[in-house]
């Protein structure tokens, strides 16, 4: 039960950029808001955030005769919390730029490729995490 909870749930997180892309998408159309086409990349930074905190929780499963792998959920529980707040930071950064084109002028970044990236290293984390919790 347990197992195929967990596998439900990493569906559904995978799944999460598009459901949240898809109620931006329908809020920018409906508030006709500037930069319909940018809609994705933030709604990726945010999924890549809540990928990234999960990340953090330390796994209940590790036994006293799993020393390195023990040393290794902290490490990437860390790497979580950084991860976490540099996606912040990048989640307020697309999300001003897609409605003030000032803003946009200040970093020249490609919105889908740094998004993309950001939520792939996220998906690589819990993966990674979840491969570690397995002792």
């Amino acid at each position: 039960m347990r197992s195929s909870f967990e596998t439900t749930t990493r569906h559904v997180v995978l799944w999460l950029p598009v459901f949240l892309g898809v109620i931006e998408y329908i809020l920018r159309v409906g508030f006709r808001q500037p930069g319909k086409e940018e809609f994705f990349p933030i709604s990726l930074v945010a999924s890549g955030i809540s990928l990234n905190v999960a990340v953090t929780a330390f796994p209940g499963e590790i036994g006293a005769d799993c020393r390195r792998r023990f040393e290794q959920a902290i490490f990437i529980a860390n790497l979580g919390i950084f991860a976490s707040l540099g996606g912040v930071i990048l989640w307020i950064y697309l999300l001003v730029a897609a409605f003030n084109e000032e803003v946009k002028g200040i970093l020249p970044l490609h919105p889908l490729l740094e998004s993309l990236v950001y939520y792939l290293c996220s998906v690589f984390l819990t993966v990674r995490r979840a491969k570690v919790a397995k002792c």
